[in-house]
This record gives structure tokens, sequence and C-alpha cells, in this order.
């Protein structure tokens, strides 16, 4: 199973360096353009919320793939506590991930799945 892993400060700064691992590892794949640009915004807002959550150091994402699908793995992702001001902004980068990849787990890790011929 080929994986790919870039794992990166959470620095705004290089939000530009995770949609271009996303979206070079896909190209590599033969992952059609259109899937290759879901997952690319989908890793910016993971990223981005990343950021924002300042919890940690570094964010990981890997990608991989085997016969069957390919998988988008986000780590250090993590949701705010309910309760908190920061819920809002989480919920609307959660709603637009949902929204391209509908069966996409959310927690600490995200895993986005997508099938290998997609």
């Amino acid at each position: 199973m080929p994986t790919s892993r870039l794992r990166v400060a959470r620095d705004p700064a290089l939000a530009l360096i995770v949609r271009i691992f996303v979206g070079s590892v896909a190209e590599r794949w033969d992952v059609p353009e259109p899937v290759r640009d879901d997952l690319r915004l989908a890793a910016s807002e993971l990223f981005s919320r990343a950021v924002e959550a300042g919890d940690g150091d570094i964010v990981t994402f890997e990608l991989s793939s085997d016969d069957t699908a390919i998988e988008l793995r986000a780590e250090d992702v993590k949701p705010p506590e309910e309760g908190t001001a920061d819920l809002e902004g989480w919920t609307a980068r959660f709603d637009l991930v949902r929204a391209l990849f509908p069966d996409a787990e959310i927690g600490d890790t995200v895993r986005i799945r997508i099938p290998a011929s997609a």
C-alpha cells in the first residue's frame, strides 16, 4: 500500500504546502482533477482549523492507496469542545468537508476515503 505523509507546523504560511502535497500525490495516483480539487479544499479547511485551534505543534496529513480506495487522513485537527466559541467555525469547516465527502469520518483524526477509480 503506497503511503505519503506530510508533517507540518501549524503556521498559516504553510497552507499552500498542504494543498500542493495533497494535489501532487493525488495526481501521481491518477485521481481525476475534480476529485483532486475537492481533496485539496478539504485538506486546506482541515489545516486552517488546526491552525485556529493552535493545540500542539505539528499536523500530519497522510495519503494512502490500495486496490480499492485512496484515503486522506489528517491527524491532530480535533474539533473544539462543546460550548466553546470556536465550535461554530469548526462546524462550518466540518459542513464543507461533509458536503464534499459525505462519508468522511470527523474527529481528532479525519479520514476521507474515495474509490481508487474515482
